[in-house]
């Protein structure tokens, strides 16, 4: 996360440098500190998005392979079949694939449209500052204790818990009894020694690993669910809600997630009708679901029932026509006798027989 240094002199800013990556997230603090408080740098939090009345130059323009789907606003794209922002860490910051950003040990955010760590676990850091890997720093081991870089020396070589962070020491305390190289831990609720030394807890993307009474469990974070041994995108049409439900999609469409229920949805200029997506103007030709209403268009006599343009009409059959422009009596006109349109709509014969579509004279007295 980007911070703002401000410094009196090159050598602050030198120190600050040297320190860069290493943090304070014991505490859930945001973003990734750029220098100790022992330097002498003062750091305010930036946003990781900028507020919506103030856009960022990316959300505001992005380049031609950014663009936003035409089915989708400007700076959304569309993923699981719901159109999100493209600086939206849940989504990738505008990745096509929609993969989340990496989160080991991290709430992430983004800048732009790259991912970037914002808030590191109790008890990690960034020290490489480096977002594929989230917060990478375990802060209770002895060559990283309670800071980047802050390697215990051989008068103290342990490292233990100290309120809300770590320290050196040359024992282990009550607390954390006990001894799992040179890492002082609570068996009970240690992540890395959940019930014993080197009892690792599994590591689950987008969620935070736990040990309670030596028991490893792990909660999902914010818009995310647990399905089976994973954390997966709450609005996933293929693992949907408690139950984990593979949505079905529609003929033409895509499958959604929303609020924990399955849903379908069509590409504009489409809409859905029943399970099936149908569109406008050409494409809108399906007379059993046409327009925004999936009307069932009736069935004249002497012909088939036609969709354009989302209204309904009918086509006659040959050798039969529409010729009073009535829809509800279907083709009327009989061409082959029908002396009044003879052939084709509005050729009278007259006084003459329509015979075979040909108007004839009428047989001699």
């Amino acid at each position: 996360m980007m911070r703002s240094l401000k410094t009196s002199s090159i050598t602050a800013t030198v120190v600050a440098f040297a320190f860069l990556g290493c943090n304070s997230i014991l505490d859930n603090e945001k973003g990734v500190l750029l220098a100790s408080d022992e330097a002498g740098v003062s750091t305010e939090p930036a946003p990781s998005e900028p507020p919506p009345s103030q856009p960022s130059a990316d959300a505001a323009a992005p380049d031609a392979a950014d663009a936003a789907p035409s089915a989708c606003p400007l700076g959304q794209q569309i993923c699981f079949g719901t159109c999100v922002s493209m600086i939206d860490p849940h989504y990738g910051c505008g990745d096509p694939s929609c993969t989340a950003c990496p989160s080991a040990h991290s709430t992430m955010g983004c800048e732009g449209r790259k991912c970037v760590v914002t808030a590191c676990d109790h008890g990690y850091s960034d020290c490489n500052a480096t977002a594929a890997d989230g917060c990478e720093t375990d802060l209770s081991k002895p060559k990283s204790c309670g800071a980047c870089n802050a390697a215990c020396a051989a008068a103290a070589p342990l490292c233990a818990p100290a309120g809300q962070t770590f320290q050196c020491t040359n024992g282990c305390t009550p607390a954390a009894p006990l001894n799992c190289g040179a890492q002082c831990v609570d068996p009970m609720t240690s992540v890395d020694n959940c019930g014993g030394c080197n009892a690792k807890c599994p590591v689950v993307a987008n969620a935070t690993s736990a040990c309670t009474t030596a028991q490893c469990s792990f909660t999902c974070k914010p818009q995310f669910h647990k399905c089976g041994g994973a954390c997966v995108a709450s609005t996933d049409p293929a693992m949907c809600g408690p139950t984990c439900t593979a949505c079905p999609a529609p003929a033409g469409g895509t499958a959604t997630c929303v609020a924990d229920t399955c849903g379908m949805s069509c590409a504009a200029p489409s809409h859905l009708c029943g399970a099936k997506c149908v569109g406008v103007g050409a494409v809108d030709n399906d007379p059993l679901a046409c327009g925004a209403a999936c009307t069932v268009c009736p069935v004249p006599a002497h012909g088939t029932a036609t969709c354009t343009s989302g209204a309904c009409g009918i086509a006659c059959s040959a050798g039969y026509g529409n010729c009073d422009g009535v829809a509800a009596n279907g083709c009327e006109a009989v061409f082959a006798t029908d002396p009044l349109n003879c052939g084709m709509c509005a050729k009278s014969c007259g006084a003459q027989a329509c015979v075979g579509g040909v108007c004839n004279a009428p047989p001699p007295p």
